[in-house]
């Protein structure tokens, strides 16, 4: 009997342990870029030109909140001058994606379907850059 009280001990501890959840998950900033995801993601294979247009506004407008915002990777960098240029670098991002989406939504504007397509193309290279600069490393 108590060569079984140690495991069952062990197991039912493991049990009750929460699992750690990222903080980042549920700030605003990555509800902003969920909200920003949600309308890229119906922008990119919408056809209704008034449509697209919306879900670009919508994607510009998650854009303009996150833009205050601080990424949880730079946050956490000691204050200084090193984290200042990340807090730069991250809005210079942030202002140049909000000018894409700008040229999305002009692209709606005008019918120009391949114009929306190759603007989409360009904006994938930019959320990878993003992610890779100021995401941490799910592990």
């Amino acid at each position: 009997m108590k060569k079984l009280f140690f495991p069952v001990m062990l197991l039912a501890t493991a049990c009750l342990v929460p699992t750690p959840v990222r903080a980042d998950d549920d700030s605003p900033l990555a509800k902003q870029m969920e909200s920003l995801d949600d309308a890229y993601k119906g922008f990119r294979r919408e056809k209704d030109p008034a449509k697209g247009a919306a879900l670009a506004r919508e994607a510009q407008d998650a854009v303009l909140k996150a833009v205050p915002m601080v990424p949880g990777l730079i946050e956490s960098m000691p204050d200084g001058e090193d984290k200042a240029k990340a807090i730069a670098a991250y809005r210079t991002q942030m202002g140049q994606l909000f000018v894409a989406l700008c040229e999305v939504e002009s692209a709606f504007v005008a019918k120009d379907l391949d114009k929306v397509a190759e603007l989409v193309n360009t904006l994938k290279s930019q959320k990878k850059k993003g992610h890779d600069e100021f995401m941490e490393d799910d592990e």
